[in-house]
């Protein structure tokens, strides 16, 4: 039996993570959130991930920082890596193409396009 495709949201918001929750429940994905760039670096140091979706704007920090590190990482570095931001301007996706995102998203997140960023295993 096939591994479940694992996804990591990085994401600080509880209504978007409650969001993403809700989106990925039905579906075969095995969803992990984290709230902040320190649990996600904790977590991507522990597991690999087929997708991560990373907030731009978190708490404790730029979301684009942790790109560098997933693709450093031997495990995780073939992650599809998709930067989710309501910074909409096309500098912004311009800058997360550039730090090595493979897709942006806009928020708020249209369902249609979040589930066809996520990968499977």
């Amino acid at each position: 039996m096939a591994a479940r495709p694992v996804v990591l949201a990085v994401e600080d918001d509880a209504r978007n993570a409650a969001l993403l929750r809700a989106v990925l429940a039905p579906t075969t994905h095995d969803l992990h959130v984290t709230e902040s760039l320190a649990a996600a670096r904790d977590w991507l140091a522990r597991h690999a991930a087929d997708t991560v979706l990373l907030d731009r704007h978190l708490g404790d920090g730029d979301g684009l920082s942790l790109v560098p590190e997933i693709r450093a990482s031997a495990a995780n570095r073939r992650a599809h890596v998709v930067l989710v931001s309501a910074s909409v301007m096309d500098a912004d996706r311009d800058a997360a193409l550039a730090a090595g995102c493979d897709a942006f998203l806009p928020k708020p997140i249209r369902i249609h396009e979040l589930l066809a960023e996520i990968r499977p295993a």
